[in-house]
């Protein structure tokens, strides 16, 4: 019982930090919607929104995503200096990526002649070196110093945004620039926090800790592009089928889904410093894990649910009319989040479990699945189109993890927690699509009522299960 309640706090307290480090800082970026959209063109931020989609998958194939090996592995050992070893031998793996990474972009500036290439390439390598330090500092447990570090960031990029592109009218190569200078002001704060570079020389070098962490972190490069494909090749469907006009619009849509994943992004940060923490062979694994999973996805139902009519009142304050089609694939793209962050949830009992295989292999059966719908939707429906394939290829995800997790801990997933959720968001997008202003008003107002009373009820029955 003590053990179990120890946990519930560590994840109380852990959410509690991620949210003021995560949430509240990257919801300043939200309120910079009416910047982007009345100063940035839907065409130009369509390229931008389109270039990051580029360089993401590139930067996660060439780098392995092994900043996630990092943090895994130091977890492994309470002993610092076996800590750092697991960060040298990321390094040591991150340094052979970027040279690749360099040698490839010259290898398009002397073929290709794409419109601000040198500041996309700037930008996804500090990106990653930003990734190494963030997984480092979590890897010590250094949450509050995760967390302020993740707001100065948002407070420099989101500045030196408002000067450059309102005050001196720069284009939107300001958005490059910002998010390149917020990265390395993070990444020399946590330097100053947990001094990488000078410790991690400090102890020797592994060389089987290293190869035993480039086989984990394997897998999780090929499961990283065929996420991309999962859930951004659409957008390149999308850019050669409508246009960068179209894909600035979709972008913008996005950015009310990625409302959904900021919330959830505190949870799933703090649920992976709780399931690292556990050992793999221990019995009680089903019970924990799928009890945590219907919360969790209890959570994200009546949160999508409630954000919704919230969405459709406030719209018109936070984006400038010359984006208003955005509006309608505001639905689909909370319920992709949805799924999108369930789906992550879940995933990350397999990096607990160190099975990443199972992860790399699901993903990669929903990425063919989206390909096989993305150009039929898209062709048929247009954004919907694009959205509701991504839609249904993380429900199969869902369901081919479930269905393995049953196998391997009987892990369950609560048919009445889904059954809820489904019914509350077919009300909530019927009335965000065909309700006026009071009745949304209304149906928010009964939406947060009703999501405090199931936090309530979740409370009391974790205090139950627990007594």
């Amino acid at each position: 019982m003590h053990h179990e309640n120890s946990i519930i706090r560590r994840f109380l307290k852990s959410t509690g930090i991620f949210f003021i480090g995560n949430v509240l800082s990257k919801a300043i970026v939200l309120l910079m919607l009416p910047v982007y959209t009345k100063y940035i063109v839907p065409s130009d931020y369509g390229f931008y929104d389109l270039s990051i989609t580029y360089i993401t998958v590139v930067s996660s194939m060439l780098f392995f995503d092994i900043w996630s090996s990092v943090m895994r592995f130091m977890y492994d050992s309470d002993d610092i200096s076996y800590k750092y070893k697991a960060i040298l031998s990321g390094w040591r793996i991150f340094g052979v990526s970027a040279a690749g990474y360099c040698l490839i972009g010259i290898g398009i500036s002397c073929f290709m002649n794409i419109e601000y290439l040198g500041w996309i390439l700037l930008y996804g390598l500090i990106s990653d070196v930003q990734s190494m330090y963030d997984f480092s500092a979590r890897g010590f447990e250094k949450n509050v110093d995760f967390a302020v570090s993740g707001i100065f960031n948002t407070l420099v990029t989101v500045l030196l945004n408002i000067v450059m592109i309102v005050g001196l009218h720069k284009d939107f190569s300001s958005l490059y620039i910002a998010a390149i200078v917020g990265n390395l002001i993070q990444v020399f704060y946590l330097e100053c926090k947990i001094r990488v570079i000078k410790n991690a020389r400090s102890v020797g070098y592994d060389k089987e800790l290293t190869r035993q962490m480039f086989h984990y972190t394997l897998p999780l490069c090929i499961n990283s592009v065929s996420y991309w494909l999962l859930t951004s090749f659409n957008r390149v469907v999308i850019n050669a089928n409508m246009g960068d006009a179209a894909n600035g619009i979709y972008a913008i849509g996005n950015k009310f889904g990625s409302m959904i994943a900021l919330v959830t992004g505190c949870f799933v940060y703090a649920w992976q410093d709780i399931s690292f923490a556990r050992q793999p062979d221990d019995p009680g694994n089903g019970v924990f894990y799928s009890r945590a999973c219907d919360e969790y996805l209890l959570f994200l139902g009546t949160g999508t649910a409630a954000l919704l009519p919230a969405l459709s009142l406030f719209f018109p304050i936070l984006v400038d009319k010359s984006y208003n089609a955005s509006k309608e694939t505001i639905p689909l793209f909370l319920l992709v989040a949805m799924v999108s962050s369930y789906s992550t949830f879940v995933g990350n009992i397999f990096y607990a479990l160190k099975d990443t295989k199972t992860i790399f292999v699901s993903m990669v059966i929903s990425c063919v699945f989206n390909l096989a719908l993305c150009y039929p939707l898209i062709s048929g429906m247009g954004l919907d189109g694009a959205n509701l394939a991504i839609f249904l290829s993380f429900l199969l995800n869902i369901l081919i993890r479930a269905f393995i997790l049953k196998k391997k801990i009987n892990f369950r997933i609560s048919k009445k927690v889904v059954l809820q959720i489904t019914i509350w968001n077919i009300a909530s997008i019927v009335i965000f699509q065909f309700g006026h202003t009071v009745m949304n008003a209304l149906w928010l107002i009964c939406s947060i009522a009703l999501a405090l009373y199931l936090f309530r009820d979740v409370l009391r029955h974790l205090s139950r299960k627990n007594a």
